[in-house]
């Protein structure tokens, strides 16, 4: 008796369970305009639209030469100083006290050394900050760059999106954090399910409508669809 009970009472919400349409975009939860602190001319470019990067490849450089050179002088000076203290520190009670501190010192300002001119090196390579896709490029090989024109490369994380819906404001206290949303994109006929995990708090003023977010994935940043809220 009990389970035809809340069988019945199954069948009676979703009988009267009101569905809120929706249309949604999908958007990527990461956008970016990439560009660098230095000037020069770029010497390498590793890019074009559409490309897939990995976090931490490099997109371009500069014509980094010179600091290349400096920054691999610098580190291989401080591993020769860092393993010339080990070596001495081995015997340090038979070494006089002042030498040891003047070993531990090289070892130190080179190391300190080293990272500067990492520091500089960096500031003329541009490496992808998380994994993306090139989305426009604004810059060519050989082209001057300034310190200041911080557009080089436009994009956007792929594996990081979300849908941003759009309803009636009529709705705004029926429609809640946690309830489903089922859709569908233009140009596919297989149908989602997400759960609504942001509300916004304001309503646009120029169509009167409410938004909310939907986390999803392998969609494309730019689709649309549409598709309905469930709720009670």
């Amino acid at each position: 008796m009990k389970k035809f009970f809340i069988i019945i009472l199954f069948m009676f919400n979703a009988l009267f369970a009101e569905e809120i349409y929706a249309t949604f975009d999908v958007v990527s939860e990461k956008e970016s305009q990439l560009g660098l602190s230095a000037s020069g001319i770029v010497a390498t470019l590793n890019v074009n639209v559409g490309d897939k990067i990995k976090k931490g490849d490099l997109i371009l450089s500069l014509n980094n030469a010179q600091e290349k050179n400096e920054y691999e002088t610098a580190r291989k000076n401080a591993e020769h100083l860092a393993k010339t203290y080990e070596r001495y520190a081995k015997i340090s009670d038979v070494i006089d006290k002042e030498k040891m501190e003047n070993y531990l010192y090289d070892r130190d300002i080179s190391q300190l050394n080293a990272q500067n001119k990492e520091i500089i090196l960096r500031k003329t390579e541009l490496r992808a900050p998380y994994d993306l896709v090139v989305t426009k490029k604004n810059i060519d090989l050989g082209a001057i760059v300034l310190a200041s024109q911080t557009k080089l490369i436009d994009v956007i994380a792929l594996d990081d999106v979300k849908l941003v819906l759009k309803f009636d404001e009529k709705y705004w206290q029926k429609v809640k954090v946690g309830q489903v949303f089922t859709y569908s994109v233009d140009g596919s006929d297989k149908n989602y399910e997400g759960i609504i995990t942001k509300i916004y708090p304001v309503i646009l003023n120029d169509t009167r409508q409410m938004e909310a977010e939907v986390k999803t994935k392998d969609l494309m940043p730019g689709l649309f669809g549409n598709g309905s809220i469930k709720v009670e």
